[in-house]
């Protein structure tokens, strides 16, 4: 507990219970009662948190929530994030959780707080409790508005606290901070280099390590000849251990050179999948479907449906193409392992680690560095391999991916086919819908979100199934809920074009959710759905969505000239509850529009046989500065409501809204992605 230990003295310290999802549930239990918050005898207040910062702005939104309610500057609380010898035990940073579980143990950390500083101030003033108020960083009351400071009151204190089972924090009238936009307080550090990323990570006697890839996935190592790597001057040790070889040299580059001149023949696996078979393959390879849903009497009801719609639609295998490449420090000391890394769940990595050298986790630290961006990627993969070299020649040692490495062995967002078919009545509504998507990965549970529908349907199948998969697949942004998204979506322009329906009027006669509905009008009429002009070219498309307990509608405006596609602008009605920091919000938002448009214009990972094909940005299209439109956002949402994600929902409709659009400058209907090739 060095850092602990470091800090001025602990006066007063809040324990509480952590909290790792929005209700109780029988299949993930509450960690073990861990600090949240300490204050300092001189005033400074620290918080911690299991969740990692990688551009998402937590570390403002928590200090903000804290220094809210307990009446103090913001740069007066310090949050420590992603230690796993110092934080709370967590589930990673994943599912736009952060400010929508930690935020509210945060905040209830910091109103116990508060009670307590009042309480030792009346007993100190000798006056009721009640006749007291917190107010920049002291307890004041009417008689006494000079009050006592916090460091004063704390002064001689070692007091540890739990958080009551009822505490009741502060109401929205109340607020300062939280609800007004704050810069980013790590924004400096960032733009000039002071931030400590893992590759900017060195410990004392570090050597560099990298790793022998195969030339595909599934590939087992037959022969390997490393003499020639052995002879580049530099070069500490080659490490073999079955099928992973890897370099450890003095200098990164002398491990560079010695991994290339590592000569190895590989048996490469038979698998006649790539990019141009996929679609059909994923429905071929599936297993059966798991059942989300059930209602009514499907059949029935497309027996007796007046018009009756039927499309299959496909998202590739997309790059989570973050700025950063993987990196990872691991360092033993004995039987204690350390590991430096860029990883979004530090206590997985931990206990994966822990299981790999057969440790128990209390034998090792995961430290999150900070972190240039991941979506689904920063697994511990590089973590494992920079531990296997660093045990072998008994020194730290760094291993860092270049930008090859990552697009090539890093998780890639599942590709997807899908099945829909619905029914309408005569009066355009909707009364059967027939939902099955095809997901490639062994697991399911990822295609599974966003896969319900949010309209109003009595007779509905929604199912789900695990696809193999040719590729290393994982989590993205949103996991399945922007490809379940562009399918329904997409889907339901077919159905409004082809009833001859203004696609928002369809949608409003097909929702009865309150959420979703204000966001959709919100959105039209920012944009100014109802007025829109037909020109050459120009398009407009719309789609609605909903994730991690927030809900999103977005219109779009795109120019088709030249087989290219542009975005011109896009309207957001977004409602997340109370927004904690409106310019973070609104940062999550834009970053996902931006994000989506890629998804959907240009993005999808080449491969065949498991070769990827187009490693790296000079063959990976990603949306430049160039390609960001306008984007206005407008929230929707009660302040009085508690605040739910923000970081993912923005991209689950906006590729659906591009196609919608581009279908409607072009005439022609999109059912795959990416879009511009097929322009």
């Amino acid at each position: 507990m060095s850092e602990q230990q470091s800090l001025a003295g602990i006066a007063l310290t809040i324990v509480g219970t952590p909290r790792w999802s929005l209700e109780p549930d029988p299949r993930t239990p509450p960690g073990d009662p861990a600090t949240l918050l300490i204050i300092d005898t001189d005033g400074v207040i620290t918080a911690f948190s299991g969740k990692v910062e990688y551009g998402q702005g937590i570390r403002n939104g928590f200090a903000m929530e804290i220094a809210d309610e307990l009446d103090v500057a913001v740069d007066s609380v310090r949050i420590i994030l992603g230690d796993t010898d110092l934080v709370p035990q967590d589930r990673g940073t994943t599912g736009s959780a952060s400010t929508r579980t930690v935020g509210i143990q945060l905040r209830r950390a910091a109103a116990t707080a508060r009670l307590t500083l009042i309480d030792l101030a009346a007993t100190r003033l000798e006056v009721g409790a009640g006749s007291l108020k917190t107010l920049d960083g002291r307890v004041v009351s009417e008689e006494s508005p000079a009050g006592v400071e916090y460091a004063d009151l704390l002064s001689g204190q070692t007091l540890t606290v739990d958080i009551p089972d009822v505490v009741e924090v502060k109401a929205v009238e109340e607020f300062q901070l939280m609800g007004r936009p704050a810069r980013r307080i790590d924004a400096i550090s960032r733009v000039t280099g002071a931030a400590t990323y893992a590759q900017d990570v060195v410990v004392p006697g570090m050597l560099y390590g990298k790793i022998l890839r195969p030339p595909s996935y599934g590939a087992k190592l037959a022969q390997v000849d490393s003499a020639r790597a052995e002879r580049v001057s530099g070069v500490v040790s080659v490490v073999q251990d079955g099928d992973f070889v890897g370099v450890v040299a003095e200098r990164e580059d002398a491990a560079e050179y010695a991994v290339e001149a590592i000569r190895a023949r590989w048996e490469e696996s038979r698998d006649t999948a790539s990019d141009w078979n996929i679609p059909a393959l994923l429905k071929e390879r599936a297993e059966n479907p798991t059942s989300l849903r059930e209602d009514g009497d499907l059949d029935l009801a497309f027996v007796s449906a007046e018009r009756v719609f039927e499309n299959t639609y496909y998202v590739p295998y997309v790059s989570n193409a973050q700025m950063e490449p993987s990196a990872s420090v691991a360092r033993w000391d004995g039987d204690h392992l350390t590991v430096w890394c860029a990883n979004r769940g530090p206590f997985a990595e931990r206990d994966s680690l822990a299981e790999m050298f057969g440790l128990d986790t209390s034998q090792v630290r995961v430290i999150a560095a900070e972190i240039g961006g991941s979506f689904g990627t920063k697994t511990p993969t590089v973590s494992h391999e920079a531990a296997r070299l660093a045990r072998a020649v008994d020194a730290p040692v760094r291993v860092s991916y270049d930008r090859a490495e990552e697009f090539g062995w890093s998780t890639v967002r599942p590709a997807a086919t899908f099945e829909v078919k619905s029914g309408v009545d005569a009066g355009g509504k909707i009364v059967a819908w027939d939902y099955t998507a095809f997901h490639a990965g062994e697991n399911a549970f990822r295609g599974q979100r966003g896969a319900d529908t949010p309209y109003d349907v009595d007779n509905v199948r929604i199912a789900v199934a695990a696809s193999e998969s040719p590729l290393q697949s994982g989590s993205y942004r949103s996991l399945g809920g922007a490809t379940n998204h562009f399918a329904r979506e997409v889907h339901m322009d077919e159905i409004a074009i082809g009833l001859g329906l203004d696609p928002l009027e369809f949608r409003l006669s097909n929702l009865s959710h309150a959420r979703l509905r204000a966001c959709l009008v919100a959105a039209a009429k920012t944009f100014g759905w109802a007025s829109r002009e037909k020109r050459p070219g120009v398009g407009y498309g719309l789609a609605i969505g909903y994730d991690a307990g927030s809900f999103t509608a977005q219109c779009v405006e795109v120019l088709v000239e030249n087989g290219e596609a542009r975005v011109i602008r896009v309207m957001v009605g977004f409602d997340c509850g109370l927004v904690v920091n409106p310019d973070g919000a609104r940062n999550q938002i834009e970053g996902s529009i931006v994000m989506g448009m890629g998804t959907a214009l240009w993005e999808a990972v080449e491969f065949d046989g498991g070769r990827v094909l187009n490693a790296g940005f000079a063959r990976y299209r990603v949306p430049r500065i160039t390609d960001t439109p306008e984007i206005e956002v407008v929230f929707t949402g009660d302040d009085d409501m508690p605040s739910s994600g923000a970081g993912e929902p923005g991209i689950v409709p906006i590729a659906a809204a591009i196609a919608n659009a581009v279908r409607d400058a072009t005439g022609t209907a999109i059912e795959e992605l990416p879009i511009v090739p097929r322009l």
